[in-house]
């Protein structure tokens, strides 16, 4: 890992707030001292996830997840600490580049500086030939056709890549760039030594960009016939399909406004809709929706609509999407375009204002969704179609957890077969009892007692203390509390670091432990101690302290005296009994007084 100076880091630090930061990323709203939101690294439906201006640090009560501010950006922009620091410096203006690194890092920033570069090269290149070229005519009167504009074109910087199996590599190698890393990047491939070909042949091109804009891949479409219809760049060290939301960068400003997405399938749906001015549309890469997808609209958005196409690919779509969505905690409604159109197809024959009113304002929720699928499947004029109709949606409903929801629901579905809700809800209420009888073992097998002992639990807790108030470490060890006081494991790790460090004179903070300890779980211990530090007054932490270490003694003592009286039941000896016997008693001795007196209760810090 390249090395950029304290100072140098420290300065970037200083000219960020953690809260400005992490509220360009996702909503925080003020509770107490701190910031509260929905945690953009995981699912849930009440915020859990907290900042503390007055620490500059965040935590996630959910999933453990915390750090300092370039810890988030490392995992937001999925980047080194040596890059999360230049992310920031380059919005602060500070040049953070002249200092030294690896040479293997070297190597591989200028390797990606050089490949973003090769991208920024081939759109323009694509894009020329587009408006330029007899082949780009065709591509760009197809476009046109779908009812896009010269400015929407131009704007999402849309080009062609022509038939011809070495106009992208003749561009590049005219420029002298290395044709090696372009086929690493993903822009042409090599056939054999020194022989190379496009990736992109006869197609039209959609540049796909990061999180800032920049061009990393390109999506695909045939031209005339062929196989596939859509192509994108393989994955390589600047593009990863599963991270990316296409037109994301576009649609932030909207998405942020709103505190609103639409979800589509398509490259043209998306360039359509902002089109027609509903820009906070975005779509997955050809995939299904993934949950580091997800993850880029976390925590920023109040509602998320599924707007798929009117097929049976879409409907497949939208049912993955709703599993994936089913823990989220923001609003989520299902559209349902007329059979066969897409998004682009409707917003271009009715307008953006008729979409609104038309397709999401009516869009349901994911349980109507569910229910309309089940319905198409049966013919409701027969018997057996509303029985079978029935027995489908039972399991749909029988998954609701509210009973106000599951009894409209039932209304319902017993006006559409015919069959009185007494009936139906009876039969609702006999599954659902069937069902949790049958799961009650699973579940009770599946409980699992908490490893954490009550000696682990009271070292976490000094630990916590000590990490927000290290001046208190001195007097530790004054009192002969030095790291091999406490457990082996992550505690005596922690505990010999913190002493180390106040020898030595430096600094100690949260953000100095998780950049010494880079384990995931260590950092997530790290920070539920250094939130922990809250739940008690800074003129009370010196008596916590104190009350902390009786603790850790008399624990001690009581597993001593505990492991002794097992092993009177193996004596025989009546001197061994003895000693035993007078051992347990000053170890009672020692606690009594150790709490009758107040040791410990005056350190000097």
């Amino acid at each position: 890992m390249g090395y950029i100076p304290g100072e140098v880091v420290e300065e970037v630090h200083s000219r960020f707030d953690i809260v400005e930061v992490i509220s360009s990323y996702i909503d925080l709203r003020k509770t107490g001292k701190n910031y509260v939101g929905f945690c953009p690294f995981h699912s849930e439906k009440n915020p859990s996830f907290t900042v503390s201006p007055e620490k500059q640090i965040y935590y996630c009560f959910g999933c453990q997840n915390g750090g300092n501010l370039f810890s988030f950006i490392m995992q937001m922009e999925n980047c080194s600490f040596p890059d999360a620091v230049r992310f920031l410096a380059q919005r602060s203006g500070i040049n953070v580049d002249p200092f030294p690194a690896s040479p293997a890092e070297q190597k591989a920033r200028a390797r990606r500086e050089m490949l973003l570069q090769m991208y920024t090269r081939a759109q323009k290149y694509y894009q020329d030939l587009l408006w330029k070229t007899a082949g780009g005519k065709e591509a760009l009167n197809y476009l046109l056709k779908r009812g896009l504009t010269n400015e929407t074109i131009l704007d999402f910087g849309l080009g062609y890549a022509p038939q011809s199996g070495g106009s992208l590599t003749g561009e590049l190698r005219k420029s002298g760039l290395d044709l090696k890393l372009a086929v690493q990047g993903g822009l042409i491939r090599e056939k054999s030594s020194r022989r190379f070909y496009d990736y992109f042949r006869g197609r039209l091109i959609f540049p796909i960009g990061d999180s800032s804009g920049r061009v990393i891949a390109f999506g695909g479409r045939i031209v005339g016939w062929g196989e596939p219809k859509y192509l994108n760049t393989p994955e390589s060290p600047l593009f990863n399909k599963r991270r990316i939301l296409y037109g994301l960068h576009s649609a932030l400003p909207t998405v942020r406004r709103k505190k609103e997405a639409l979800l589509v399938e398509g490259y043209l749906d998306v360039i359509t809709l902002h089109q027609h001015g509903l820009k906070e549309a975005v779509a997955p890469l050809g995939t299904a929706l993934t949950e580091d997808q997800l993850s880029l609209l976390r925590g920023r958005v109040e509602r998320i609509y599924l707007v798929f196409d009117a097929d049976t690919g879409g409907e497949t779509a939208a049912l993955r999407g709703l599993e994936l969505f089913k823990n989220e905690g923001c609003q989520i409604r299902v559209a349902r375009l007329p059979r066969g159109k897409d998004p682009a197809d409707f917003v271009c024959a009715h307008g953006g204002e008729v979409f609104r009113q038309k397709v999401l304002l009516p869009a349901g929720s994911p349980t109507d969704y569910r229910l309309y699928l089940c319905k198409k499947r049966f013919n409701l004029k027969e018997k057996e179609g509303r029985i079978s109709y029935w027995q489908a949606a039972r399991k749909v409903i029988g998954a609701l957890r509210g009973n106000l929801e599951r009894e409209e629901y039932l209304k319902k579905i017993a006006g559409e077969i015919n069959v009185s809700l007494e009936v139906l809800r009876e039969d609702l209420e006999n599954k659902i009892r069937s069902f949790s009888t049958q799961g009650k073992v699973t579940v009770l097998n599946n409980v699992k007692k908490s490893d954490i002992s009550p000696r682990e639990l009271v070292e976490r807790e000094l630990l916590s203390y000590l990490i927000r108030y290290p001046d208190y470490l001195q007097a530790l060890r004054a009192q002969e509390v030095k790291a091999d006081s406490f457990l082996t494991g992550p505690h005596r790790e922690i505990a010999r670091y913190l002493f180390d460090l106040e020898q030595g004179g430096y600094q100690i903070n949260e953000a100095v432990l998780l950049s010494y300890f880079s384990g995931p779980e260590m950092q997530r211990l790290i920070m539920q101690m250094a939130v922990a530090t809250d739940l008690v007054e800074e003129v009370r932490v010196q008596k916590a302290i104190t009350d902390c270490l009786k603790k850790i003694k008399t624990l001690h003592w009581a597993a001593e005296r505990e492991m002794l009286i097992k092993s009177l039941q193996d004596s025989e000896k009546i001197k061994e009994i003895s000693a035993t016997l007078k051992r347990i008693s000053e170890l009672k001795k020692w606690e009594e007084e150790l709490y009758r007196s107040g040791e410990g209760e005056d350190l000097d810090v």
